[in-house]
């Protein structure tokens, strides 16, 4: 127990940092660029070498883990985490150390999630870990998708936003204190063979150019960039050189290979691949509904939200308690999360974009009740389904199938929700003709209205008045196709998930 309490204080307060410090992108790129004297889509650049870093993360951490030891490799990502907070505070706005110190960032973050889960799970009991999990998840996940974007919103109204790396830095170094007094128990590894150079090498490309595409994909009518056009040809030859080198060394029984040989495993693995899917596009989604179609500020925004944080918290609680009582119905909680997750999307959906505050609750709750069930069920699920030989690279592949499932999901909806705005601008377009009956009774309102108001009628003024309706009936008619493709995908995707579960029991009978 000596060794148990201090490393989950330092998981908690590691995983704390960790959520801050995932949020900063999406709740503060406004005021990160204006510090390190960025245009918004130089940060948007950043942010997406931050995100491949991530994921490169996770396909070296087995590699490093064997290499250095769990230990000094958590101390190094502890360390990495605390140097780049210090220098995301310092006042040195150059944008190279800016991009340089994401960078360093987000490959530390992936490293540390992957280290701290593997102590964890080496050393309390099985009975414990589902508990443990979901308090983990509550700090790295939870909060930030439901509570952070409120609590951030709050506290930039009156303070920089470098006090959250001031945050973030003071949780870092009591982690690496409390490692450095207490040192876990050693993780003792099996030592198993991993893919070389040739590999790695051109799966980084492929994944880094692929995150790359994804991410800009929706700032580009996809083809009609010839560099863009060069860089997916590019990425679709590595991609298919990763798949020709994994098939053909299928037979060389590396760690990976081992873990993957089971069909069990690749189920799992497409779970967590659904999961991010569904999880960062819905939340993508949601949030694009009320800043740009009803117009919410990042306060209200994020005010609207706590309610889904609240709905996330008894999801997960629901999650832990079906694991440790009813674990037969364990595999039933994820349908059911998907199924909460598409209810409160089809709502969602059919919100026009003069809906009130009180049309928001259900919604939000429904979600929020969703992803806290399919998040935390899916992760114990996975965590606690491979044995000590596997556990390494059983949860590096685990969070790097549920990142790419987030940032295929999220580049999906995204370039969804452009064409449905251009197909609907087109659309609304043609009922501004001065021929149009419908606009011409619209601009004779328009004018009474105007006339009503004190204001004279003219040709400027009006206009403006129907470009700012056309704007936001486009935004929202954009959107609410998106929350349906949304629903159709995921219509698509799950079956697949249902089909893989059945075949994994039949089998499992069968053996028995």
């Amino acid at each position: 127990m000596k060794n148990r309490t201090p490393l989950l204080l330092l998981a908690l307060f590691a995983l704390a940092a960790f959520g801050i410090n995932s949020v900063m992108f999406t709740e503060m790129s406004h005021e990160m660029a204006v510090t390190f004297r960025l245009s918004l889509d130089e940060t948007d650049r950043v942010k997406i070498a931050m995100m491949i870093a991530q994921v490169l993360g996770y396909l070296f951490s087995p590699l490093l883990v064997r290499h250095f030891g769990a230990y000094r490799l958590l101390m190094f990502a502890l360390g990495g985490g605390l140097a780049c907070n210090i220098v995301l505070y310092l006042p040195m706005p150059l944008p190279g150390l800016f991009w340089l110190t994401w960078v360093c960032a987000g490959f530390s973050m992936s490293i540390m999630l992957v280290t701290i889960n593997l102590l964890l799970l080496h050393t309390f009991d099985a009975r414990w870990m589902p508990a443990i999990i979901a308090l983990t998840l509550l700090f790295s996940t939870l909060l930030p998708m439901g509570a952070y974007p409120w609590l951030v919103a709050d506290v930039l109204e009156q303070f920089n936003w470098s006090l959250f790396c001031v945050l973030a830095s003071w949780l870092y170094f009591s982690a690496l204190i409390i490692l450095s007094l207490f040192k876990p128990i050693s993780v003792t590894l099996k030592t198993k063979k991993k893919s070389g150079a040739l590999f790695y090498v051109p799966a980084t490309a492929a994944i880094s150019l692929t995150i790359y595409l994804l991410m800009r994909g929706g700032f580009y009518n996809w083809f009609d960039s010839v560099q863009f056009a060069h860089l997916a040809a590019i990425t679709a030859a590595l991609i298919l050189l990763v798949v020709y080198l994994l098939v053909r060394h299928r037979h060389q029984n590396t760690a990976s290979m081992q873990i993957h040989a089971r069909f069990k495993t690749n189920v799992f693995m497409y779970n967590a691949f659904l999961a991010g899917f569904a999880v960062m596009a819905s939340s993508a989604l949601f949030s694009n509904f009320l800043k740009k179609a009803l117009h919410y500020n990042a306060l209200s925004a994020g005010h609207a939200l706590l309610p889904s944080f609240v709905a996330m918290v008894a999801g997960m609680l629901v999650s832990v308690l079906v694991y440790y009582f009813r674990r037969q119905l364990a595999d039933a909680v994820v349908p059911f999360g998907v199924l909460m997750l598409l209810i409160s999307v089809k709502q969602f959906s059919e919100l026009p974009s003069y809906a009130g505050a009180e049309s928001l609750p259900l919604p939000m709750l429904l979600r929020g009740f969703g992803v806290g069930m399919l998040n935390v069920s899916v992760t114990i699920a996975v965590l606690m389904y491979f044995n000590a030989d596997d556990r390494l690279e059983g949860i590096a592949n685990f969070y790097l199938f549920r990142t790419m499932g987030g940032v295929i999901g999220g580049a999906f909806l995204s370039r969804v929700t452009q064409q449905h705005s251009a197909q609907a601008s087109g659309e609304l377009g043609r009922t501004l003709e001065a021929s149009s009956q419908s606009f011409s009774a619209y601009q004779h309102a328009l004018n009474s209205e105007l006339l009503t108001n004190g204001y004279l009628p003219q040709q400027a003024l009006g206009m403006s008045q129907i470009h700012g309706v056309v704007k936001e009936q486009t935004i929202t008619l954009a959107l609410n196709n998106s929350l349906i493709m949304f629903i159709v995908s995921i219509l698509v995707l799950a079956p697949i998930l249902l089909v893989g579960k059945k075949l994994v029991a039949k089998k499992e009978s069968n053996m028995r």
